[in-house]
């Protein structure tokens, strides 16, 4: 990567940040996507907190919700699409409740991949690889909150805790695996069933 000088006021680098929408695959979560952007940028957790909004704490974090981001920002600094983002948030109503914890399909963070649909109290499994969702490390039983701030934010693909893998490497942009069609699919139908249905 290269050497930037950062614009304190704006916590951008002067030449810019690197990011391609096309890493994205369908219905991924925010905390999925900012650990995307922080691989790719080599950046610390407390600058990619801070770009959710400027007056986030980025220790005490944010739940990924559209009245606590900045669609505008993330969507200025990162370049993907403002729906792409929506989508990519949780949007809690008298039917969505969604899991305080953080919950993960391991086959799903072999390659560096989460959705928003995990997160959802009402699937229970993968929509992909219809295995059940874990919320715990294998390792230390600990439970992460879903809550975008440092300490989840540093520890991607893997355990806040004792730093085990949820699955394998995780994603690199050296090497980007494309969603199997049948996967992007069954994520986008059960998407807009959860949503719209």
């Amino acid at each position: 990567m290269f050497n930037a000088f950062y614009d304190e006021r704006r916590l951008t680098p002067s030449l810019g940040y690197i990011f391609n929408d096309r890493w994205l695959d369908p219905c991924e979560s925010l905390v999925s996507i900012l650990w995307k952007f922080e691989r790719v940028n080599a950046l610390p957790g407390h600058v990619i907190a801070r770009l959710m909004g400027p007056n986030i704490d980025p220790y005490e974090g944010v739940v990924p919700q559209p009245d606590t981001i900045d669609i505008g920002r993330l969507h200025a600094t990162l370049g993907v699409r403002t729906a792409v983002l929506h989508m990519a948030l949780q949007q809690p109503s008298q039917r969505r409740r969604y899991s305080p914890i953080f919950r993960h399909c391991r086959r799903c963070m072999t390659r560096g991949y989460h959705s928003v649909l995990h997160q959802m109290e009402c699937v229970r499994t993968c929509p992909a690889h219809h295995r059940q969702l874990e919320i715990a490390c294998l390792r230390c039983g600990y439970e992460a909150p879903c809550v975008v701030n440092v300490r989840l934010l540093e520890s991607p693909y893997r355990c806040a805790e004792c730093g085990k893998s949820y699955g394998g490497g995780g994603w690199s942009p050296d090497a980007p695996r494309p969603m199997k069609a049948e996967f992007r699919k069954a994520f986008t139908r059960r998407y807009f069933e959860r949503h719209l249905g």
